[in-house]
């Protein structure tokens, strides 16, 4: 081969080497923003942020940078040196800050994208304050249109990019659906079960009495707390279809469990543990971090229920609190808290919750897009599913009853918060309800409510009776009236304790993610077991990331 060509191969074969290696991700930062209005939305200079942090990222394009939360611990950027001054700092190639003005029920953002050639972009967008969630998607989309380029987003006055809810399950007045496709084949009605199509765990040597899905230790991968009596125990999802236990922790022997919850405040991760006094019946929780295989206690007493909800007009979960009564089981509104050293401290009290809202028993529902006007699901003291609007009017409620709940709340005898048992002693038993996710699975614009439905005969005639024979979980959307059924589990068999709705399995798709418990009967000499289903969901026919985590 004459030499000549050599230089000619040599760059060839280059320009095909580099063209094998796969493009560095663009990366971001999201400052903090600064807030002016009253004290109430101070929270908005960080939820803000993490909003659009993740309406921002597309895998192996643009990601946040790797120290997001520690972003967040900034000052917010007064000006384009200062941005570029935090871009240098967090080696980003885009810095994204701005500010929130809150007056009376209006809300402004001023957002500003500083580029890697040193452009600064610019815009302003005003909402009302409870459809602040829609004005913050609107930025992000421009954000991505105009300052990312990209053009697999469409505007916010364009056409929406999320596929039609023809292509997700049956409403139970059809009984089919068009188009073949399903989430799951299992939340149709009819027909047979295959291993594709649900996955369950081994079965586990405990009844369960909650459980929670998300990354407890910060790792970026999600693991599973199960709650029992005795011990809250932490999983991760391994080999398709087992729970491997990396750690457990011993609940005190005063405490009675009744839920386990993950939370994150200022980039550091907590498990939630509440409960009740054996002896008074008083609230009793505790604040955990999980690290390293152990749980180490970082609030040992909390005299006050607690719970996370996602709270309008943001959704960002939140912690919040309430005072035990033994009467009544709750006493008095339900608070924002905050944990602040070896305390958990009351912050601000929720406002436009209806009289029977506790902290246990509500899931907000946002506005479908492009309309005015949350609502508020809860579950009454019958366990009968109620729908109330923005400003805590009853609107609908239901004949059928929801929830099915085991685990309770001991109490003296008296008008209970939550529905309760009739037994002939001073002692009654107040049913904590599950909890019921709120998802935008089809990204249609629209949330469904997830909620279980116990299937029983005997539990219509005692409003005791706990071991349900199955159940379903049912996904229901506000339609103007009520809440209609848009899919529903075939019947599960056993006593669903809890659901969620998240990636258990750390394969990038969302499961359906519910645990039973498996009763054998009285003198089988077999004690009841738990194990935890998985239904992924099968989103290939949605042209945009499933919104579950709003």
């Amino acid at each position: 081969m004459s030499r000549r060509f050599l230089p000619a191969i040599w760059a060839f074969t280059l320009l095909f080497l580099m063209m094998q290696v796969p493009a560095m991700a663009a990366t971001y930062v999201v400052a903090p923003f600064s807030v002016s209005g009253a004290q109430g939305y101070s929270y908005l200079g960080q939820a803000v942020p993490s909003m659009l942090t993740s309406r921002l990222y597309l895998q192996g394009k643009f990601e946040p940078v790797g120290r997001q939360d520690a972003a967040l611990k900034e000052k917010a950027p007064a000006s384009k040196d200062a941005a570029s001054a935090m871009a240098r700092k967090f080696s980003a190639d885009y810095v994204i800050w701005g500010s929130v003005t809150v007056m009376g029920d209006q809300a402004s953002l001023d957002v500003s994208a500083l580029s890697p050639d040193g452009k600064v972009w610019k815009e302003a967008a005003t909402s009302p304050v409870n459809a602040l969630i829609g004005g913050v998607q609107n930025v992000a989309d421009s954000i991505n249109v105009e300052v990312f380029g990209r053009t697999d987003v469409a505007r916010a006055s364009g056409a929406s990019s999320g596929a039609p809810s023809s292509a997700f399950v049956m409403n139970e007045s059809y009984g089919r659906v068009q188009n073949g496709t399903y989430l799951n084949p299992s939340l149709r009605y009819q027909g047979t079960e295959d291993e594709r199509s649900q996955i369950r765990s081994q079965m586990l040597g405990f009844e369960c009495l909650g459980m929670e899905v998300a990354d407890i230790n910060g790792d970026g991968k999600n693991e599973v707390l199960l709650l029992n009596d005795n011990t809250l125990n932490a999983y991760v999802w391994r080999d398709g279809n087992r729970l491997v236990e990396i750690g457990s922790y011993d609940i005190p022997a005063s405490m009675k469990p009744v839920l386990a919850r993950h939370f994150k405040q200022d980039g550091k991760n907590y498990v939630i543990l509440t409960g009740y006094n054996k002896t008074d019946s008083s609230a009793y929780s505790q604040v955990l971090q999980f690290s390293q295989g152990k749980f180490n206690v970082v609030v040992r007493n909390v005299r006050r229920y607690l719970n996370v909800a996602k709270i309008p007009p943001l959704y960002a979960p939140t912690l919040i609190m309430q005072d035990s009564d033994r009467s009544k089981v709750v006493s008095g509104s339900v608070y924002e808290g905050r944990i602040r050293g070896d305390d958990v401290v009351r912050g601000g009290k929720l406002s436009n919750l209806p009289s029977q809202a506790t902290v246990f028993n509500f899931s907000w529902i946002p506005a479908d897009k492009g309309k005015r006007g949350d609502h508020l699901a809860l579950i009454a003291e019958n366990e009968t599913l109620l729908t109330f609007d923005d400003r805590g009017h009853r609107l609908a409620g239901t004949e059928d009853t929801y929830s099915g709940s085991s685990v309770y709340v001991e109490g003296d005898r008296g008008i209970g918060a939550l529905s309760a048992s009739r037994e002939s002693s001073d002692m009654v038993l107040y049913y904590v309800p599950m909890r019921m996710p709120v998802v935008d699975l089809d990204r249609d614009g629209r949330y469904e409510l997830i909620a279980n439905k116990p299937v029983t005969a005997a539990g219509k005639l005692f409003s005791n009776y706990r071991t349900y024979p199955q159940g379903e979980i049912h996904a229901m959307l506000w339609n103007g009236m009520g809440m209609e059924l848009l899919w529903k589990t075939r019947r599960i068999k056993g006593t669903v304790c809890d659901v969620s709705v998240a990636d258990v399995n750390n394969n990038g798709k969302i499961d359906l993610v519910v645990s039973v418990n498996s009763y054998a009967g009285l003198g089988s000499g077999i004690k009841t077991r738990c194990a935890v289903y998985l239904y992924p969901l099968d989103t290939t026919m949605v042209k945009a990331t499933p919104n579950y985590q709003e």
